[in-house]
């Protein structure tokens, strides 16, 4: 049974006679050994170093920022962030020399113990929702829920395996998605597609530049029946008096170019229509009449 290893020295694969064999040749074994001795002896040296320091500041009283900062373990920067938010006091002796006390370490220490930090809305929560409520209620499936609450950080408590999410917070939550009560007739996506023709991007877009009311129930979404026949009936009625780009350009043989010519020349007003620029054909029709 061959046994493919790759040198943890220089790399290139090779077969091992052993499982525990980790080097190709003696050479790169001989390599690896020296390397990690030389590790060993670094970090032998890192240490004796800290503990060297250690017992020098333990006979201080007094330390310099960096000096407080190894006592206590952290880095320079957080120990003047505690003396700029008043939690540790130092002492400003020279323009570029400040010192602090041990026992003023100790006091920092001993008046803020740890405590576990708490949501300040946390205190206030009495009322709670479980899954299966939210579900029932917003009609929305338990998978959503999991997913939003974590993403939102909405409180919750746990009791014999079971989840309950604050009722102010879901509600609060929720109140942007609301929509009208005296909505109640609505199409589904596969509706609109069947009636009007529109594809399921050009129904996004109409909805989005109508601001058609739309929920979501169960996965599925729903547009209001009422505004979106409205907006199409209005633009169908719009759309006999005025011309496209495209129409223009059919009707008088004429160029993109030279479409946007003419209503520059002769300051005819136009305006876009979602992704369609249109303007008046009574303007439009007068000006390519008086050309003839």
């Amino acid at each position: 049974m061959e046994v493919k290893r790759i040198c943890q020295w220089c790399g290139k694969p090779f077969i091992a006679k052993k499982t525990t064999t980790n080097y190709c040749s003696h050479q790169c074994a001989s390599q690896g050994y020296k390397h990690r001795m030389k590790e060993r002896r670094i970090e032998l040296r890192e240490l004796q170093e800290l503990i060297e320091v250690k017992s020098k500041l333990d006979h201080q009283d007094y330390f310099t920022f960096a000096q407080a900062a190894q006592l206590m373990g952290v880095s320079r920067q957080y120990i003047y962030k505690l003396v700029k938010e008043d939690k540790l006091r130092a002492s400003r002796i020279s323009a570029r020399m400040s010192i602090i006390r041990r026992a003023d370490i100790e006091l920092m220490l001993k008046t803020r113990p740890y405590e576990r930090r708490r949501i300040k809305d946390d205190l206030d929560i009495t009322e709670y929702y479980t899954a299966e409520q939210i579900s029932e209620k917003y009609k929305v499936s338990q998978k959503w829920i999991w997913a939003y609450t974590r993403e939102n950080n909405i409180p919750k408590i746990r009791i014999r395996q079971f989840n309950y999410y604050s009722k102010k917070h879901i509600d609060a939550a929720f109140a942007k998605y609301k929509t009208d009560n005296d909505l109640t007739e609505w199409y589904t996506p596969e509706e609109i597609e069947q009636k009007y023709g529109m594809s399921r991007v050009a129904i996004r877009s109409h909805v989005y530049r109508n601001n058609i009311p739309s929920k979501k129930e169960h996965g599925q979404i729903f547009y209001s029946k009422l505004h979106f026949d409205l907006s199409k009936k209005t633009t169908e009625d719009d759309s006999s008096e005025y011309y496209t780009v495209q129409e223009a350009m059919k009707k008088y043989s004429l160029t993109r170019d030279s479409v946007y010519g003419i209503l520059q020349f002769h300051e005819i007003k136009r305006e876009k229509k979602g992704r369609f620029v249109r303007f008046l054909k009574v303007e439009f029709d007068h000006v390519m009449g008086a050309r003839k």
